[in-house]
């Protein structure tokens, strides 16, 4: 049975009984099946720069004493930044742990087989997915075990960006920052099957593994 929507997300498309988050990516024609686990760049850098929930889209909180809440591979704490953008942790976040199969182990690697992004173009002239490419980080996942995730919960006063340079690109936004930022709660949502560098990562940075 898939798990309850929460009010924040129930304006979020539906498809096989789950709610599909703002950063994931989709065509413009509703026909066509969204890409669960697969983030829309346009859609995640508005949601970052706008402090915009990952799931829902709305804003997270600005009050004094509010929190936001990050999904957090051991790979993402050595780097110092979140990729993805960050929830609300009452409802957002605990719907992604409940209805991600990564998150709440019922798969414990991810697909053997790499989704050809190109081939997934619709060929719409409305639809964005003319610009979706193959990267380097869906051709290293295929097949993969999957990591340890963490729900790391943070001061909504300690949220800024992190940037960077990729390659020839200087200044990029990168994602949410982590470094020198001390998280109010770290729990491990999901035990994955870490390799040996996920292992080392986590004993480096004194994440629980159990």
């Amino acid at each position: 049975m898939s798990p309850r929507i929460p009010k924040r997300m129930a304006g979020c498309p539906v498809h096989g009984g789950l709610a599909l988050p703002q950063v994931a990516a989709r065509h413009t024609n509703d026909r066509r099946p969204p890409l669960f686990g697969i983030n829309h760049p346009g859609r995640v850098n508005n949601l970052l720069a706008g402090r915009g929930c990952g799931g829902c889209g709305q804003p997270l909180s600005r009050r004094a004493g509010g929190k936001y809440t990050l999904l957090l591979r051991p790979a993402d704490f050595t780097r110092g930044y979140s990729a993805e953008p960050a929830l609300h942790p009452s409802d957002c976040a605990r719907y992604a742990i409940e209805a991600c199969p990564l998150l709440n182990g019922r798969m414990t690697s991810y697909r053997s087989t790499r989704r050809d992004l190109e081939a997934e173009r619709c060929g719409q002239p409305d639809c964005d997915c003319r610009l979706w490419a193959n990267s380097d980080d869906h051709e290293a996942r295929a097949g993969a075990s999957a990591s340890p995730v963490y729900a790391a919960v943070f001061r909504q006063e300690d949220y800024r960006l992190r940037w960077g340079d990729v390659r020839e690109h200087r200044d990029v936004l990168l994602g949410v920052a982590l470094s020198g930022i001390e998280p109010l709660s770290i729990r491990l949502v999901t035990k994955g099957d870490p390799s040996v560098l996920d292992f080392t990562r986590a004993l480096l940075m004194n994440l629980p593994l159990t």
